[in-house]
């Protein structure tokens, strides 16, 4: 049976335990990268695999995921790639439609930022992004629609340079943007439930934020 949903859960922090409950309910195969194996005992469920070299997973967890038969424990010291890198690869090996990394926001911003960077790792036929009870994060390189409310906040920022960069349902919406790495489209609004950006080469990191409360100043 093709597996349709992957979650994977990473050792950042997990706010918001209802919403992560809810995100997970969706997934077919949950797998901890190394210490998101706390995370998930937190959030009250047993992955299905726990892989990395299992340095910050605690004692507590480890000795808990032993007893549990269908839980496998992969055991990998690659000291080149971080415990996000080997979590995906197990992911992509299943083939699946759709991957959520959640626990990929922390308090270490050397970690954040190059969780964010992993998104880079999977393949473009893969539904694939990182998400937490406020953010949404994608890796585009061509299309994108996001869903949400009026309101929410859409920031984009260029990976390297890009070309035909387009807009729409957002509150600013650039014409044809071509850019050198490094361009910002910080804090642009939704103007209604969908918003598609574009962009016909490079690569583009699209962060959408839950807006707190409703921008009354959006048209539409």
């Amino acid at each position: 049976m093709k597996i349709k949903t992957i979650a994977i859960i990473a050792g950042g922090t997990i706010s918001d335990r209802p919403f992560h409950q809810k995100v997970l309910a969706k997934a077919n195969l949950i797998i901890c990268a190394d210490s998101g194996a706390d995370n998930a005992f937190k959030l009250g469920v047993i992955p299905n695999y726990v892989i990395g070299d299992l340095d910050s997973i605690s004692y507590t967890a480890l000795q808990k995921l032993q007893k549990i038969p269908h839980c496998r424990i992969l055991f990998d010291h690659n000291q080149n790639k971080t415990d996000l890198e080997l979590a995906i690869a197990l992911a992509q090996s299943f083939n699946p439609a759709e991957v959520i990394i959640l626990g990929a926001i922390g308090d270490n911003l050397d970690h954040t930022l190059a969780n964010l960077i992993c998104l880079d790792k999977i393949r473009r036929d893969i539904s694939a992004y990182i998400i937490d009870n406020r953010h949404e994060i994608h890796l585009v390189d061509k299309s994108i629609t996001l869903r949400g409310k009026k309101g929410d906040i859409v920031s984009v920022i260029t990976l390297m340079p890009v070309k035909n960069l387009k807009y729409s349902g957002l509150k600013w919406d650039p014409d044809n943007i071509n850019s050198v790495f490094g361009w910002f489209g910080i804090r642009n609004r939704m103007t209604k439930s969908s918003a598609e950006i574009t962009v016909d080469s490079g690569k583009i990191l699209v962060i959408k934020i839950t807006a707190r409360k409703p921008d009354v100043s959006c048209p539409g």
